[in-house]
């Protein structure tokens, strides 16, 4: 979600260096548009509600946009009916990037009270289109100015918050970027600092950021960005762990998925279809892979 403050333009993709065969797991194919019914604005950061029914997104991140979530209904799998926004989750100030517990619950980054208390991380209830009252998850931040969770993706099983933890040094994109996890405990999420070594397989200087775990929460795919103006590249990439609290090993990235500013991954309800965005153009659209 880092987009919001990068304004740079993407120049060239580089050459991709060579790599192994991927395993079996990591093989995904035919790249092919998801069409929205109904909206024809930027649709980024997807998400797809465990059961496959609903498709969450947001509209363009740019700066000088009105960042919203919204939401759309499946008719196929790449065809969905767009619902409008959500109601009960949007501000003034950017709200985006949702993610849907089994159970229901809500969960997404807002920058509305970031100046106040150093916190983009907010949960809800999700009811038919539109939100309960969002509670801010203070323990899921790390409250140090020019530090914030700009992405996240929350378990099927709503235990863990897989968060994007950006700093900020005045330019426009982060410094660094890495993936880190926090635990719903207590009736709310905290970072647990001692989980920092279950992504030390995925987290590199590049910037990692917009997970997705898949439904048994084993396999985790990622964003990474790479590079420096004007060669930056955006690729998915995906890892295993063996177990749950085990840590990842290392990923692969999914070849299948090509473009310009390809980020912000989502698995189908059966796992073997993986969401995404892309640019096309100056215009941001879903596209889906499959195994």
């Amino acid at each position: 979600m880092f987009l919001r403050w990068a304004t740079i333009l993407f120049l060239s993709a580089c050459a991709q260096a060579p790599q192994p065969a991927a395993p079996e797991w990591a093989r995904f194919i035919h790249p092919e548009p998801v069409v929205i019914q109904g909206y024809d604005g930027d649709a980024m950061e997807p998400f797809l509600a465990r059961d496959g029914s609903t498709l969450f997104f947001n509209n363009s991140n740019a700066p000088d946009a009105q960042t919203d979530l919204h939401w759309a209904e499946r008719v196929n799998d790449t065809t969905f009916v767009y619902r409008g926004r959500i109601d009960g989750a949007n501000s003034p100030a950017l709200d985006g990037v949702a993610s849907l517990s089994a159970a229901g619950r809500l969960c997404f980054i807002s920058t509305r009270s970031y100046e106040a208390t150093l916190s983009t991380v907010y949960c809800s209830t999700w009811r038919e289109g539109a939100a309960d009252a969002p509670s801010l998850q203070r323990e899921a931040s790390v409250h140090i100015r020019g530090r914030l969770m700009f992405d996240l993706e929350q378990s099927a099983s709503g235990s863990e918050l897989v968060v994007a933890d950006g700093e900020f040094r005045g330019g426009p994109a982060p410094a660094t970027a890495d993936l880190r996890l926090a635990r719903w405990r207590d009736g709310r999420f905290a970072l647990s600092a001692a989980d920092d070594t279950m992504f030390s397989a995925l987290n590199t200087p590049a910037l990692e950021y917009a997970a997705a775990l898949s439904a048994d929460g084993l396999t985790l795919a990622f964003t990474r960005l790479e590079g420096h103006m004007p060669f930056i590249r955006t690729n998915i990439w995906i890892a295993r762990r063996s177990a749950i609290n085990a840590a990842f090993d290392a990923p692969v990235r999914i070849d299948a998925i090509d473009g310009d500013w390809v980020e912000g991954p989502t698995f189908s309800s059966d796992d073997r279809a993986i969401y995404y965005h892309r640019k096309v153009g100056d215009h941001y659209s879903i596209w889906r892979v499959s195994r």
